[in-house]
């Protein structure tokens, strides 16, 4: 019911304001109903694999807001949120993440770059 409350939002937008929206999000083009999200992927799996690695998702947001809205979006588009589900809930959250993951690569930035703790 939801995404077709939303397919009749987007609908009853203009072209113009479609466009402006996809480009605030990323997208090119103004056919957003591609990219409605039928999982819970980028509100709660992304979330939680971060926080799982060790990054915490509210300090991501704020201190990289184009990565993190990157990230919702890869992962909305993503076809492997079962598996992902599946090894968060047994608490991995990072072997076979490669093979599967299609932000693997970008959290794994994340984490190279987190400040380390510094030892007191």
């Amino acid at each position: 019911m939801r995404n077709r409350r939303t397919l009749r939002e987007l609908d009853a937008l203009s072209p113009a304001e479609r466009r402006h929206i996809a480009e605030d999000v990323g997208f090119v083009g103004t056919d957003l109903r591609r990219f409605i999200c039928t999982h819970e992927g980028p509100t709660e799996l992304m979330p939680r694999r971060l926080d799982l690695l060790g990054l915490d998702p509210a300090y991501v947001r704020h201190a990289e807001p184009a990565t993190y809205r990157d990230l919702e979006r890869v992962c909305a588009m993503c076809k492997s949120s079962p598996r992902c589900a599946e090894d968060l809930a047994k608490g991995d959250a990072q072997t076979g993440m490669e093979s599967y993951c299609l932000n693997a690569f970008t959290i794994d930035s994340l984490l190279v770059e987190r400040p380390k703790a510094t030892a007191g």
